[in-house]
């Protein structure tokens, strides 16, 4: 009882007006340190534009997004931040703040997962999230595309590698070959009967390259060829194009909190009113597809081995969950189609503008696909990133749960103008005698994204690309169609389109 009533005079006391100030003076000290404290921070921040309370800068939301986010950078320097949608967005713009925030601090920065992603992924597979299972998974998926990547054919003279798909060229030079190379093979003799018979009449390269790629990642998946008809195959390949062209990171329905994503999941009219509808259908369809795959594989007597699926439906280490396969199948045959098609589409535009110049002795190598990369820059803000604790970078706070981009278009951009003030021609050429030089001038081109969380199909989308670009260049001279529209800048969602499609092919006497 007398706790109680000393209780009662303690609290008499203070609230009686004359003592008033024994509360006032801790309340306001801490308000007065929370806002000393948020202004410290605030003014630590990279430099960039205000906006609305909660909903942040909406200027950089919409179709001119990507437009918009290069201005700022050009505007406020290589380390950009605005707020949207309650989120801190910082825009890493060039080579030094990009590779300081993917090696330096590499722990520290991890995979942001937005909105329509989450939606999409549901929480499985690798290349939209962080934590341990996504780290179990990328380290299977790596192992196995090193078991089955495509060999390369070296010219023992020379010591440059060869086309597979040049009869000349004797298969022996080639140890080790995978089931992959006979694929390879197969579908690059495909292509070059085909662009024969057209004799050198405009091409609309990018469908058909699109399908090759489609059957040489699928036999790779699943260790078989893949048994869809054409028409299937275009539309589902049509669906994973409209999707990555449309479903870019600057925009509302990526932005907001992913806790929306429980009533969308179970909303049709929620995801109408949303816009993400039609990203939804296609989604569906094409997983409908690739599950089945899954499914087939798995239940099959003769199951492959060899193959990517495979090794998680086998792996004794760590037992993937039936979703996360589902998700990875989807990943290895949508992502990796696409940005591979995209980049041997411009691959061509480089060759046949003269951005891009190999002496007829030469091959199609590394070296001249990073000048494809730079001028391509299919993934032109790569992947979304955050920050998971508090770090510096180029000098600016970026603090714990920022989303982060790496603006490697701005980079490829800025290499660009680099290479083009070396060479007389204007134009970024590469050749033997110029290689060296280029290199010191500037580091090696970054096609997809950097770090710890790099694009772990990207040295087997090599392979592919320069196996294929060698046995176009063996047998044909790349021409441009001179009424072809630029539609490279018509940029709205994850990748960016090629200028062109249509290329003539002239057969080399």
């Amino acid at each position: 009882m007398r706790f109680f009533k000393v209780t009662d005079e303690i609290k008499e006391y203070i609230l009686s007006e004359e003592h008033n100030w024994i509360i006032l003076i801790p309340v306001g000290a801490y308000l007065a340190y929370r806002v000393i404290r948020e202004w410290h921070t605030e003014s630590q921040l990279p430099p960039g534009p205000t906006g609305w309370p909660w909903l942040g800068y909406t200027d950089c939301l919409g179709e001119n997004a990507f437009k918009k986010v290069q201005l700022l950078c050009k505007k406020y320097g290589p380390v950009t931040s605005f707020r949207i949608c309650g989120k801190l967005v910082v825009i890493l713009s060039n080579e030094e703040t990009i590779k300081e925030a993917a090696f330096k601090h590499r722990m520290l920065i991890g995979r942001h997962t937005m909105l329509t992603n989450h939606l999409l992924a549901k929480g499985h597979g690798i290349s939209n999230y962080d934590g341990e299972n996504a780290n179990c998974l990328r380290r299977i998926f790596v192992g196995a595309i090193h078991r089955i990547l495509p060999c390369r054919t070296v010219n023992p003279k020379s010591g440059n590698e060869m086309p597979l798909c040049n009869p000349s060229n004797a298969q022996s030079e080639c140890q080790n070959k995978s089931f992959i190379d006979d694929k390879l093979d197969s579908v690059c003799l495909e292509l070059i009967n085909y662009l024969r018979r057209k004799c050198g009449e405009p091409v609309k390269i990018s469908q058909i390259l699109r399908r090759l790629v489609w059957h040489v990642v699928w036999n790779a998946a699943f260790g078989t060829d893949c048994t869809l008809d054409d028409d299937t195959v275009d539309e589902l390949l049509r669906c994973v194009a409209e999707n990555n062209s449309e479903n870019g990171p600057f925009q509302f329905k990526q932005m907001l909190p992913n806790f929306w994503s429980a009533l969308l999941l179970h909303s049709k009219m929620g995801r109408r009113i949303l816009g993400v509808d039609d990203i939804w259908n296609r989604y569906e369809r094409i997983t409908s597809v690739l599950n089945q795959a899954v499914a087939e594989l798995h239940s099959s007597q003769n199951q492959t081995r060899n193959c990517l699926i495979s090794s998680f439906l086998d792996n004794e280490e760590y037992v993937a969950l039936k979703a996360d396969t589902n998700r990875l199948a989807f990943e290895i045959m949508a992502a990796g189609v696409d940005t591979t098609t995209l980049t041997l589409v411009w691959s061509c535009y480089a060759l046949a503008t003269k951005r891009l110049e190999i002496r007829s002795t030469e091959t199609f190598t590394e070296s001249h696909l990073e000048v494809v990369h730079r001028l391509a820059s299919v993934v032109p803000m790569a992947l979304p990133h955050y920050a998971r604790f508090d770090s510096q970078v180029g000098g600016y706070l970026i603090p714990k749960g920022s989303v982060i981009f790496f603006n490697l278009f701005a980079v490829h951009q800025s290499q660009l103008r680099s290479l083009t003030q070396i060479n007389n021609n204007g134009c970024p050429c590469v050749t033997n005698n110029s290689v060296k030089h280029r290199m010191y001038l500037c580091e090696s081109a970054m096609p997809f994204s950097v770090g710890s969380r790099a694009c772990p199909g990207f040295v087997f989308a090599t392979r592919v690309i320069t196996r294929i670009m060698n046995c176009i260049i063996t047998n044909f001279r790349i021409e441009e169609c001179q009424d072809e529209v630029n539609t490279s800048n018509h940029l709205n969602g994850l990748t960016r389109p090629s200028v062109a499609e249509k290329y003539r092919f002239i057969i080399l006497n």
